[in-house]
């Protein structure tokens, strides 16, 4: 038998490769180096874990007098479970699996174990080139690898027009990240964020993506500089969402209020590189937690985890709707033991291992 024909880019051998890429005119260079770097981060992050439904983080309004937050699994609709952990003074700012980015009272940050008394102290604000005073409007995005124990902390601060600069393990400071300032028209600004692995996509102003590379060891690097591409919207009422394989969703809701009760829909759309939207029907056998922007394995695949838009601009006055939406049956689904709940915030997460 002779030696079947490579099926993707990961099949070629590097001497080839090398020869295709010196051959690509400028533009597609740095297309095929996307395709590529897409690649990698998906065979990084597709490693085989135990699949589980999600879970969720309930934040009740008010202080609980011994400091624990409320935990409630899908798969129980009639349990919520209280954390024996003490989180008082606690503000969430960002989560990845069990893990959860947290800062204190005294502007300590430190990403914390939902389910043990396991915690990662991180950098200290007043070592670092963001200004601690900044803290009450600071928003955040984590990535923890539970295999390796390594993360990635982005810190927004002031959004959508403040600072942005990010840590990762081993770093000895915060690095900034430049939204205006020596940054092409198209890639300034930032409305929204999603970060999956090293890699952070930045929602512009002008409704491009700028996908940067966090993983370098000084500063970062600019993925899409010479090719962004644009997610249109016509409506506010929309997030966008990145698969495993690095590729862009955008993910629009529509409320229906005049049924009894108010119904929410979901349609997911590949909608890239100035091309006609393209309805996604199906998820496969992952889940998007739009909170996060990301694809989990799930026992409940091709569904829609959501609470609220936006990924790290979550405030108290918004109002939030958790439900869970089958993209196959188009079926809605909310909890009726969480409806009367006075809650001012919900976090869907992922349990680890």
């Amino acid at each position: 038998m002779g030696t079947p024909n490579p099926r993707t880019w990961s099949e070629l051998p590097p001497d080839l490769l090398g020869s295709i890429f010196n051959r690509l005119s400028f533009p597609d260079f740095h297309r095929a180096k996307i395709v590529c770097w897409n690649w990698n981060l998906s065979s990084k992050l597709t490693v085989p874990k135990k699949i589980r439904s999600p879970w969720l983080m309930l934040f009740p309004e008010g202080d609980n007098e011994d400091g624990s937050v409320l935990l409630f699994n899908p798969e129980e609709e009639e349990k919520i479970y209280k954390t024996k952990r003490d989180f008082s003074g606690l503000q969430f700012l960002a989560n990845s699996g069990k893990w959860f980015l947290v800062i204190d009272s005294l502007f300590n940050l430190y990403i914390i174990d939902v389910f043990s008394e396991n915690r990662i102290d991180l950098l200290p604000l007043e070592d670092s080139l963001l200004d601690k005073e900044e803290s009450e409007d600071l928003t955040g995005l984590l990535w923890v690898d539970e295999q390796t124990a390594e993360y990635l902390v982005v810190l927004f601060f002031n959004f959508p027009s403040g600072n942005v600069g990010f840590c990762k393990k081993g770093d000895d400071h915060y690095s900034k990240i430049p939204l205006h300032c020596g940054v092409p028209w198209r890639l300034q600004g930032l409305i929204d964020a999603v970060l999956l692995g090293y890699r952070l996509y930045i929602r512009t102003e002008g409704s491009y993506i700028r996908i940067l590379d966090l993983s370098t060891q000084q500063g970062f690097e600019e993925v899409n500089k010479y090719e962004p591409f644009q997610v249109f919207s016509s409506t506010q009422d929309c997030s966008f969402a990145v698969t495993t394989r690095g590729e862009v969703l955008l993910v629009k809701s529509i409320l229906d209020n005049t049924t009894i009760g108010s119904h929410r829909r979901f349609c997911i759309f590949n909608n890239i590189d100035y091309n006609p939207e393209e309805e996604v029907d199906s998820l496969g056998d992952e889940t998007l937690l739009l909170d996060l922007g990301i694809l989990v394995p799930s026992i409940s695949p091709n569904s829609i985890y959501f609470t609220l838009h936006g990924h790290i601009y979550r405030k108290e006055h918004f109002n939030l709707d958790i439900c869970v939406f089958n993209l196959e049956t188009k079926t809605l689904k909310r909890f009726p033991s969480l409806v009367n709940m006075k809650l001012k915030d919900a976090r869907w997460f992922v349990p680890g291992t």
